[in-house]
């Protein structure tokens, strides 16, 4: 990942340089990162997370992003330029989360897309970040929502997926039927994703963690939680079933 607007370094939210310089420093930092890279990755995801849920740029507040405050909009292009120059062979993602869910976001990416189109900004793909739960988003508008992207001639990448199975907090302890369920659901992804997505297309897909014990998802919600194909142990669940027999049968 190239750019995003959390976790960034201090000495990066202190700058206090004009629009050209803040442009300046953050092609510095992608050219500098892509070029000592360049050639040892398949593809970059370059900008991640500038829209908010709404469709909205993420502009001020404490969701605000300082490349947007300090540069505008035109930030995630030349990031995508600066990208290209750098490590031309790579393929450019745009990353996000709930674009399978939110369509006012999955919107606001198509919009993006097709103004990069036009004026020949380079992109390759879009990255979904497929952070779910047991039952939500549905595997209709999964499909529906990757088929915006694919329509485009854009590839698209499942880079982040998990799935949540006490997301009411009903449960205290896993059991097998949570297990089956979620085999199912991993499965059910999976499929939407192999069937919606033309095989050219495919950027590939990316579990979010290997252990239960180690999710994200745990310090997150405070809460305790399943969402990966092994559990605390590093025994294999029947999730990791449910991804290998969606592989299989498509």
């Amino acid at each position: 990942m190239l750019l995003w607007h959390s976790q960034v370094p201090n000495w990066m939210k202190s700058f206090s340089g004009d629009k050209q310089q803040w442009l300046t420093m953050m092609k510095t930092h992608i050219s500098t990162v892509a070029t000592h890279f360049a050639g040892q990755v398949e593809s970059w995801d370059v900008v991640n997370e500038a829209f908010l849920d709404n469709g909205l740029y993420r502009s001020t507040g404490d969701s605000g992003s300082v490349w947007y405050q300090n540069i505008g909009a035109e930030f995630i292009e030349e990031a995508f330029i600066t990208a290209s120059q750098a490590d031309p062979n790579a393929d450019l993602y745009y990353n996000d989360y709930n674009l399978s869910s939110s369509s006012s976001k999955i919107n606001a990416v198509v919009a993006m897309v097709e103004d990069f189109q036009a004026r020949n900004i380079p992109i390759d793909g879009v990255g979904f970040q497929m952070h779910v739960t047991s039952s939500y988003p549905s595997d209709d508008t999964i499909k529906a929502h990757f088929k915006k992207i694919v329509d485009l001639g854009l590839k698209v990448k499942i880079t982040e997926l998990d799935v949540r199975m006490n997301a009411n907090s009903q449960h205290q302890q896993v059991s097998d039927a949570i297990l089956k369920l979620q085999q199912q659901r991993y499965f059910d992804i999976v499929s939407a994703y192999l069937e919606a997505v033309p095989a050219a297309q495919r950027g590939g897909i990316t579990i979010w963690g290997i252990s239960d014990a180690d999710s994200w998802i745990l310090n997150l919600y405070d809460q305790e939680d399943w969402p990966l194909l092994f559990d605390e142990n590093f025994n294999e669940k029947p999730a990791l079933q449910g991804v290998a027999q969606a592989l299989n049968k498509n």
